[in-house]
């Protein structure tokens, strides 16, 4: 019995020590957490930092090097980084600027190389009965196709591939049957196939479609007359897509992007160097 309590005894002892050394360790954790939260928010305070003794022309050398996100990173270093970054923000506006111009430029480059260029009649009567084809799938044949526990590898693979060309975030994966279905599922499903705006797929989705060139039609059509259909339809969307007039829109918009998150950049910058 004594032995018992002894034990019992022994064993609370060494709970409360392991409790007690949690709880120092929580201590310490949050007082790092608020030691490097006050050197974060208090830069000038770092009086030891050997950073503070380094020339302008090395930090400017470091400068180069550093992208925009690090440069925001770079300024809490020392009170000198942030000096210098300061200092250097307008060179780097300047750079922004000339390199907005050149994209101007180039966008209007490519609007007049295309500007003769019209759709490919061929392409879309192609287009157009593939639309077709689509057209004539039923209710019915997406129900029956979602209901499928597990489908043809083939017809999978071809549905994913619809999916991806819908929705840019939609991830194209091994055994993704579920995610496939959530998309059948939708009561506009059809219609979102029939109204594809084919310039907004981007490089990384074309990349992606370029596997339907590997699928035969006649097989599809064996194993489903959705997948079959469908297939016929992002065959058609991938050759109108990689043409040239589309291939240039693109590159058209990409250059707008850019040219809109370097404006927005230039924007930080200014309100830095006030």
């Amino acid at each position: 019995m004594l032995q018992t309590l002894q034990n019992e005894l022994t064993t609370l002892q060494t709970n409360s020590k392991q409790q007690d050394q949690r709880l120092e360790n929580l201590y310490m954790s949050f007082q790092e957490i608020y030691d490097l939260k006050k050197k974060l928010d208090n830069p000038s305070s770092t009086m030891h930092n050997m950073l503070n003794y380094v020339r302008p022309d090395i930090f400017h050398q470091i400068f180069i090097f550093l992208d925009t996100k690090q440069i925001f990173r770079f300024r809490l270093v020392s009170k000198k980084a942030n000096y210098v970054v300061k200092l250097m923000l307008p060179k780097q506006i300047f750079i922004f600027q000339q390199q907005i111009a050149d994209q101007q430029n180039e966008i209007q480059l490519k609007i007049q190389d295309i500007q003769g260029i019209g759709e490919d009649q061929s392409q879309q009567q192609v287009m157009k009965a593939a639309i077709d084809g689509v057209s004539r799938l039923t209710k019915n044949h997406i129900v029956e196709l979602k209901s499928l526990a597990r489908p043809p590898e083939l017809v999978e693979k071809i549905i994913n591939l619809v999916c991806m060309t819908l929705d840019p975030t939609f991830k194209i994966q091994k055994d993704n049957w579920k995610e496939c279905q959530k998309y059948l599922s939708r009561v506009n499903f059809l219609e979102l196939i029939a109204t594809l705006d084919i310039s907004s797929i981007n490089d990384k989705q074309l990349q992606q479609l370029e596997q339907v060139n590997s699928i035969q039609e006649q097989q599809a059509a064996a194993m489903s007359t959705v997948a079959k259909f469908i297939l016929i339809f992002l065959k058609a969307v991938f050759e109108i897509r990689q043409s040239k007039l589309y291939m240039t829109q693109n590159a058209i918009k990409q250059l707008e992007s850019k040219i809109m998150k370097e404006e927005q950049l230039i924007k930080k910058f200014e309100k830095i160097i006030k």
